[in-house]
């Protein structure tokens, strides 16, 4: 009776097991297929610059913008000690 119970709980276990590795296999051939299909339909275009006219900023903008950003995250942390 053990032995019976034993085979049948493999038994389900292989074909449990058995389906969801087929499932993966043709979901990874799905994903790649419409990732094909995708890629063919809409290719990648890549920007010209003339359409980014934009300066960057300069070492000094960035070191005061990450001031700024720095101040209020220990702000923001203060606010939170507090509140508990």
């Amino acid at each position: 009776m053990q032995s019976n119970l034993f085979s049948e709980g493999l038994n389900l276990m292989t074909l449990g097991m058995g389906f969801v590795f087929i499932f993966l296999v043709f979901l990874v051939f799905a994903v790649t297929a419409m990732s094909n299909l995708i890629a063919r339909w809409f290719p990648h275009v890549e920007p010209t610059s003339a359409t980014s006219t934009a300066t960057p900023p300069t070492s000094a903008q960035q070191d005061n913008q990450l001031v700024a950003v720095l101040a209020a995250a220990v702000h923001h942390k203060r606010i939170q000690q507090n509140s508990l």
